[in-house]
């Protein structure tokens, strides 16, 4: 019973781990096929409307759309592989990206309940209710599911024993953390589509001035979480000023301003503003600087939870 129990549980991770592999194989052809969006919406293309640009709503949104690609590629194709030859990396390469999911769908969760009172002026209670469902279940409960289940013994005993591969030797803790810390520079590196707009302590700058800030903080986080990586004491306090200060800047910026403001301030093109802008109308009363200040409170909570496994013994 135990040896076709466990004979299943490897068919069901080896399958797994190429659906996985199929899905990172297709972002990763996507990727630079859909570079050639740029062409169709650039002066002489198909769909040219004048302020498409560099700082534009749709430049940004289609760089974003084709980072997305090449991003899933790869972190599923790795994971795939190393699920599919039951390698203990590929476990906690999973894991990993399970504990990213549930991290992410409470600040999404978080963002939406927190616009419910603007919400409620466009969409009616049922509506709001059903989406709130939704959000819980596929940001919360099933990534929980599934943390679960390959936590549990049974299913890690599938798994060949770690060997001296360099993923196998980091601590799960400083794989998230470091992980975290990327997803949050590719956010940053977001807003420079955006005008490289910043959030400046109760102001938005924007363009030139703003170029120096948000660059020194991608920087600054990137050797931070090398540091982290090497469980540098240096960097553990760092991360902390980092984000509070990230914190405190987003919280007094977004008190000030809203997303319509925002979008005011960036001053796009005549068609975006009448043909673009009513299409997201929807998005415009979204919360988004909660989902945000959520995110950065949860990293903060895990540094500061996991404090002895994210700095040397010999620093303690």
């Amino acid at each position: 019973m135990e040896l076709a129990s466990k004979l299943y549980s490897e068919r069901f991770i080896k399958i797994l781990g190429l659906i996985l592999l199929f899905i990172g194989l297709v972002g990763l052809f996507y990727g630079p096929m859909e570079i050639y969006c740029f062409y169709m919406f650039s002066e002489g293309g198909k769909f040219y409307y004048e302020g498409f640009q560099i700082g534009s709503l749709f430049f940004a949104y289609l760089v974003i759309q084709n980072s997305a690609y090449y991003i899933i590629a790869f972190l599923l194709i790795p994971i795939g592989l190393g699920l599919f030859k039951l390698k203990n990396w590929g476990l906690k390469l999973s894991l990993n990206l399970l504990y990213i999911w549930i991290i992410l769908g409470i600040s999404i969760l978080s963002g939406f309940i927190l616009s419910v009172p603007q919400l409620i002026q466009k969409l009616n209670l049922s509506t709001l209710v059903l989406i709130t469902l939704i959000l819980v279940l596929t940001g919360i409960v099933i990534p929980f599911i599934l943390i679960k289940i390959f936590n549990s013994r049974s299913f890690q005993l599938v798994f060949k024993p770690k060997n001296s591969n360099w993923i196998d030797k980091v601590p799960q803790i400083i794989l998230l953390i470091c992980s975290l810390n990327v997803l949050f520079i590719l956010q940053l590196h977001s807003w420079a589509l955006f005008q490289f707009i910043f959030p400046f302590f109760g102001k938005i700058i924007f363009h030139r001035e703003a170029v120096l800030y948000l660059t020194s903080s991608i920087f600054i986080l990137a050797i931070l979480t090398y540091g982290i990586w090497i469980k540098h004491i240096l960097a553990f306090w760092g991360l902390l000023i980092y984000y509070t200060a990230m914190l405190i800047s987003i919280i007094l910026t977004f008190n000030q301003y809203t997303l319509p403001d925002i979008i005011n301030i960036l001053k796009l093109s005549s068609y975006e503003q009448t043909q673009i802008i009513p299409m997201i109308t929807i998005f415009l009363n979204m919360n988004l600087a909660s989902i945000l200040v959520t995110f950065i409170f949860i990293v903060l909570f895990l540094c500061i939870y996991f404090r002895k496994k994210l700095i040397k013994n010999n620093y303690t």
